[in-house]
């Protein structure tokens, strides 16, 4: 396989539970994962969520990428993880879950590189046993604002984060200690799930980034958006060529 392929990133789809028009129900991939996806040398296609769940069109699906990436989005449904809706839940989407917790599923048997952002940080979380705040009241918080900027300054950093010494996020990162991240979300890891390790957390504790302690498959969860800071400059670049480049080396194993 020539070091110059480009390797196929599937990004998964998301129903978004906001259509008036069955006419016109939409799923949803944001663009900026695209073109952070095309800067890191991959090729992005869309992976639909399917209108009637079946886990060998799934199975398809998965069989033509080399890498998937799991975007941010809607909250995760607790009764994944075992827990009842709380007040402070904010939109789910069932179907989408469902078809997620497949999706990963079928990368994991295959075994190619998954990076999940926000969401999907959270929902890789719990495919391998962890839980959620389902809002960070629960964690101690008495309102969202550190980790909840606004949607119009994204490109923008928000709060820090210290990275764990030899994490995958650290030495990508040049080995660097701390990093200034932005911040979206108002859910985050409770329990961490089975085989996860910490990469990072924010300096007041909540988890930012994780990796699955598994030398032959390459799992990667930030909390944070760095498709967002892409849209400013290329700090952080390098998490998306280190994505595709493992994308690029599972590709010559399994050819």
């Amino acid at each position: 396989m020539s070091s110059n392929y480009c390797p196929i990133i599937g990004i998964n789809g998301m129903r978004w539970p906001d259509n008036s028009k069955d006419a016109f129900i939409m799923d949803k991939t944001q663009i900026h994962y695209i073109e952070a996806v095309e800067k890191g040398g991959g090729v992005p296609i869309s992976l639909p969520v399917l209108e009637h769940f079946n886990p060998e069109i799934i199975k398809r699906q998965v069989s033509i990428i080399d890498a998937l990436l799991i975007q941010g989005g809607l909250d995760v449904d607790p009764s994944l993880y075992g827990e009842e809706r709380k007040p402070e839940l904010e939109k789910i989407d069932e179907q989408t879950d469902k078809f997620l917790i497949e999706l990963i599923k079928q990368a994991v048997a295959r075994k190619i590189p998954i990076l999940g952002i926000c969401r999907g940080l959270q929902i890789l979380n719990v495919y391998y046993g962890g839980t959620l705040y389902q809002d960070l009241k629960y964690a101690g918080f008495k309102n969202n604002d550190p980790h909840k900027q606004s949607e119009d300054n994204l490109t923008t950093t928000h709060h820090g984060i210290k990275l764990e010494k030899d994490s995958i996020l650290s030495k990508i990162m040049n080995n660097k200690e701390t990093l200034k991240v932005n911040s979206f979300h108002h859910q985050a890891i409770n329990k961490i799930g089975k085989g996860l390790l910490v990469d990072a957390k924010s300096d007041d504790g909540i988890i930012e980034a994780i990796h699955l302690n598994d030398d032959s498959h390459w799992v990667l969860g930030l909390q944070f958006h760095p498709e967002q800071l892409m849209r400013k400059d290329d700090e952080f670049l390098p998490i998306f060529k280190e994505f595709i480049q493992k994308a690029r080396e599972m590709k010559n194993k399994i050819k």
